[in-house]
């Protein structure tokens, strides 16, 4: 890939990739450390991530291609629909990721005052902050990615 040949639209998408590959690494950190969200893995999470992070890629690849005739138009149509339907698959991570941290969360935070002092350890501290974290990088990739989606990832030749 040459780079020179990066549309605005292309290294939105880039960032979006990156983004999500980090939301990945943040997930899988707060997943494999100690605390209350150890070993609770999200269903899916990880695969629709991955297949998120492979169509922005798709979408950058066809972009550097030279887009001529038929061809041309059907490869337009599928990178487009490669960032379409990557910010859905980011979203729908954001989604079922909050959905399975909001009760442990809400245990960890506002337990009554007889157990607060059992369920605020800072393993558990540690671990809700890391779950907050990596809903956040999913919500910052997921505007990314939706940004990416209404740029071309293409430059038009003069």
């Amino acid at each position: 890939m040459n780079l020179k040949k990066f549309s605005a639209g292309a290294w939105i998408a880039c960032c979006a990739a990156v983004l999500t590959l980090i939301s990945l690494i943040v997930y899988a950190i707060n997943v494999g450390s100690a605390g209350y969200f150890q070993g609770a893995s999200v269903s899916n999470l990880v695969l629709y991530s991955i297949l998120a992070i492979v169509l922005l890629c798709a979408a950058l690849v066809i972009g550097q291609l030279k887009l001529d005739g038929t061809v041309g138009k059907v490869l337009k149509l599928v990178a487009g629909c490669c960032q379409i339907v990557a910010p859905v698959l980011i979203a729908f991570c954001l989604i079922n990721l909050i959905a399975a941290r909001v009760e442990g969360l809400g245990f960890i935070y506002f337990s009554n005052a007889d157990v607060i002092l059992e369920v605020q350890t800072p393993a558990n501290l540690s671990s809700a902050s890391g779950a907050i974290a990596s809903m956040v990088c999913y919500g910052v990739s997921m505007i990314a990615a939706i940004a990416a989606a209404f740029v071309n990832v293409w430059k038009k030749e003069a």
